[in-house]
């Protein structure tokens, strides 16, 4: 076998790793006949020494010293993907799934920690509209200077739009409790276990 031939094996093997890949290890293959033609060494000393284009591909990809363009050697792309998804899948079950509780436990102290501090925040605002549009239509008051007054609301409908709004208020007041409470719950358990 000659240097050429020797240099287009080693092509063919590498034909599936990246162009910089395969011309940095042709160019260190050819610095390896030029410095064995020094030494006064023939193409098939040479290549005995260096050994077999295929062995030296296994070599370079065991050990990651190439990365290949596609990563399908095999040649079988429904084999390449059911590999690479029980490659996935086995990593998933030894990584993340045993930190799914933990996310699942935050992730739900998180839910009950801001929906209760929002439920209280509606209870505020449906407690500061109700008294505002109470004194609103109590009195009787002109929205627009050229626009005649509005006319008098009676006395149980003023009352019956007070009681709907403190109402809303308390069901926000004690929605925003219960979440709370579970909130606490959740890290009571965190803390104990």
């Amino acid at each position: 076998m000659t240097k050429e031939q020797y240099l287009d094996l080693l092509r063919y093997y590498f034909r599936q790793a990246k162009a910089e890949d395969l011309q940095e290890i042709i160019s260190d293959y050819e610095e390896h006949f030029r410095s064995g033609y020094e030494q006064n060494l023939t193409d098939e000393d040479i290549i005995r020494a260096l050994g077999e284009p295929k062995q030296i591909y296994e070599a370079y990809l065991s050990e990651g010293i190439i990365t290949e363009k596609k990563g399908l050697l095999k040649g079988d792309l429904k084999e390449d993907l059911k590999d690479m998804f029980d490659k996935a899948q086995e990593e998933f079950h030894t990584t993340m799934k045993p930190q799914l509780p933990h996310y699942w436990q935050e992730a739900s102290k998180a839910v009950f920690l801001t929906s209760g501090t929002l439920a209280y925040a509606l209870a505020a605002l449906c407690w500061f509209i109700t008294l505002i549009i109470t004194y609103l239509l109590s009195i009787q008051w002109q929205p627009l200077a050229d626009v005649a007054p509005l006319p008098a609301v009676s006395l149980v409908t003023v009352g019956a739009f007070c009681l709907t709004g403190i109402g809303a208020g308390l069901t926000c007041l004690f929605i925003g409790q219960e979440c709370f409470k579970h909130y606490k719950t959740q890290k009571a358990k965190e803390v104990l276990g």
